[in-house]
């Protein structure tokens, strides 16, 4: 009886660490994240949820023992830590800095329309938010291949919008590096006045701009006059200012990962800025992830941005190792040490025969 008391209660051990072990790594942990996160309150600005390559994992090319496993857990990770900054900014807008897709570019019809089903109910929000979607080399092609112009056609007509929106004073523009497409500047307004108006103009890029200027670049900056500009591409945090009096890169800074301070950019200095975007999936080979968040106040010529910094998942898998290694020793060592008590008991009762 004591013997199976005591049993019981090795079990319960063993089930209550295994309970303690998803509860952090599936919950707690990024609710502890979350507590890091700056924030600001904002009446009059515009506040702006950033995503960027969160390249869902395709069909084609992983093929691999576990596959399925990985790419539910891929996209549990993305669900879980999107919901929380959704959660956390309240935006406005949320804009979708391209490769969205892993294998898009190289998906059939059939295969593109799943993708997309995915990538809607992994980042489900509400309809009052505007949402905007650029293409990415890996939804597109443009990087290792040409891009194709029936995928290109396909992603414009599955996320089918102008390349020119308007939330309150802020103008965004999409802009397409990999095709060399922009939008044309509005037609009611001196591209030269920009600055004394009451409005910001905002350049999303998939690819970035101020890094590799070229013809195309110059005629972005020329005609759409952005004050600030948004990329991705690059799996990683970094700011960029062009100082427009010399044509000349004036800053350029890598954001600290897991610091989460607001930075501030002033937009009547004669400065454009560009900020890069971390990757927010950790299957991109860094371990920094993060959704950018930026708050644009037109009124005070300025745009306040911070990351919000993501836990790294492979940490938690390797927690999972570990505590499996550590139950599997111990349930050894219980049977182990079971089997050679019940073979001493049966040995005693031998010998007092």
């Amino acid at each position: 009886m004591l013997r199976r008391n005591r049993f019981k209660n090795r079990v319960i051990v063993i089930g209550f660490l295994m309970l303690l072990t998803v509860i952090y790594n599936e919950f707690l942990v990024y609710d502890v994240q979350k507590f890091k996160w700056s924030s600001r309150e904002c009446s009059e600005c515009v506040k702006v949820l950033l995503v960027a390559d969160p390249q869902i994992l395709g069909e084609q090319t992983e093929k691999y023992f576990g596959s399925y496993v990985a790419k539910w857990d891929s996209d549990r990770y993305l669900k879980k830590t999107f919901s929380r900054a959704l959660g956390h900014s309240q935006p406005h807008v949320v804009a979708f800095l391209g490769d969205l897709m892993d294998e898009g570019h190289i998906a059939n019809a059939e295969m593109f329309q799943a993708y997309k089903r995915r990538l809607d109910s992994i980042f489900e929000m509400p309809d009052h938010i505007m949402k905007i979607y650029l293409p990415g080399d890996n939804d597109i092609g443009g990087e290792e291949d040409i891009v194709s112009f029936n995928t290109h056609n396909r992603f414009n007509f599955a996320y089918s919008q102008p390349d020119t929106l308007v939330y309150k004073t802020v103008t965004f523009f999409k802009v397409n590096r990999l095709t060399h497409t922009m939008p044309e500047a509005p037609k009611d307004a001196f591209l030269n006045d920009y600055a004394e108006r009451n409005t910001t103009n905002v350049v999303f890029s998939h690819m970035p701009l101020l890094f590799m200027p070229g013809t195309f670049v110059q005629n972005v900056l020329k005609e759409l006059s952005p004050q600030i500009i948004f990329t991705g591409h690059e799996h990683k945090a970094m700011h960029i200012s062009l100082d427009t009096a010399t044509d000349q890169l004036s800053e350029i800074w890598i954001l600290p990962p897991y610091e989460t301070p607001l930075y501030q950019l002033r937009m009547d200095v004669g400065d454009i800025h560009e900020v890069q975007m971390p990757t927010c999936s950790y299957r991109m080979g860094t371990p920094h992830t993060g959704y950018g968040l930026a708050y644009i106040d037109t009124q005070e010529k300025t745009v306040e941005f911070t990351i919000l910094w993501l836990p790294g998942r492979f940490p938690q898998l390797w927690i999972y190792v570990f505590v499996g290694i550590f139950i599997l020793a111990f349930s050894v060592l219980l049977c182990i040490s079971s089997y050679c008590l019940k073979s001493h008991a049966v040995y005693s009762r031998m010998s007092s025969i």
